[in-house]
């Protein structure tokens, strides 16, 4: 009978000895947090051959802006009217393009929109030594003047000067010297001659020789080069067109604001610049008064003016063949979101 009585208690502090310890407390996850997403690859379409001139873009890359972004940023240089072309097909999604272009291309039906400004100035000048006596447009009449050919920027702003100027243009004769404007002046071959401001008068400048330049941008404001994307981009990823309209922005505002540093990344994206540096700087010089804004806050921004002025102007000029309104062939939405301005 003992056995029985003690046995009980025994069995009822068994239990309750493991009640005592408790069940396991149940572990909390630790939080984990969500991967970073990938970066979007973005191709952009530049000019030509890499170049000083392109120093905002370089700017950018090097200190992260687009990545800041999300965007992985390669530069692909060529030319123009090519890359319109791909980014009307969605083969691209943004180029850097002139105004004129767009327009062109909107005459064309290519649904492509100029989405930030970078030239603030159409960077086309006349040149020529002091001694030929062009310092007008007046001038020019009854001279010969070298252009590469009848096409591009060159050409247009030509045709914008002339158009502007109100000059007889049956009086002026034109020559293509290709793109040797400087060596067909020192030749003799021309009286002056259509380039780039960045170009052959810096050429002219550097070897000391007395120079008289015309500035297209004088005489007839057109839209000059800035970021141009396509339609399929601006209605599926504006977050993307807005990223590197920011990027851009940034690029340029730190390139304006610290030219020396500016200047010094781009020797390091052009090698063939960072062997001859005295050669290079100069244009770099030059090109920064074309990307200088009117004032702080206009930075991206184009002025929407312009562009029914210099569409009516290139269907005057027979640059194109029919007329094209230019509601939604600029934008100055993305700029305004972006928010950057000059310090």
């Amino acid at each position: 009978m003992k056995n029985k009585r003690v046995s009980i208690p025994i069995l009822i502090l068994i239990p309750l000895l493991i009640a005592a310890c408790g069940a396991p407390q149940p572990i909390e996850p630790t939080p984990t947090s969500e991967p970073a997403p990938e970066p979007t690859a973005v191709v952009l379409g530049v000019g030509y051959i890499p170049s000083v001139q392109f120093a905002p873009l370089y700017v950018a890359i090097e200190k992260g802006y687009f990545a800041d972004e999300g965007l992985t940023l390669s530069l692909e240089y060529g030319f123009e009217t090519d890359y319109v072309k791909l980014l009307a097909l969605g083969k691209r999604e943004f180029i850097i393009a002139s105004g004129d272009v767009v327009i062109l291309s909107r005459s064309q039906q290519l649904p492509v929109t100029y989405v930030a400004e970078w030239y603030t100035k159409y960077p086309v000048v006349v040149f020529s030594p002091a001694e030929q006596g062009v310092a007008t447009p007046k001038d020019l009449v009854g001279k010969t003047v070298g252009i590469p050919g009848l096409f591009g920027t060159s050409y247009v702003g030509w045709k914008a000067l002339v158009h502007a100027a109100n000059l007889p243009e049956e009086e002026i004769t034109l020559k293509s010297v290709g793109f040797n404007q400087a060596a067909a002046l020192q030749e003799g071959l021309v009286d002056a001659a259509v380039d780039y401001a960045a170009n052959g008068p810096v050429q002219f400048q550097m070897q000391g020789v007395p120079t008289n330049v015309i500035v297209v941008d004088d005489y007839m404001h057109l839209p000059s080069n800035g970021l141009v994307t396509n339609e399929q981009t601006l209605v599926s990823h504006p977050e993307r067109v807005e990223g590197m309209v920011r990027a851009l922005l940034r690029g340029i505002a730190d390139t304006l604001a610290n030219p020396d540093e500016a200047f010094e990344i781009s020797l390091k994206h052009v090698p063939e610049a960072a062997q001859n540096p005295e050669m290079n700087r100069p244009i770099f010089d030059a090109s920064l008064p074309y990307w200088t804004p009117t004032s702080p806050d206009a930075l991206g921004r184009t002025d929407p003016a312009i562009w029914p002025a210099t569409a009516a102007f290139m269907l005057q000029a027979g640059l194109m063949d029919k007329s094209v309104s230019t509601e939604g062939i600029w934008t100055n939405a993305f700029v305004d979101k972006a928010g950057v301005t000059l310090p």
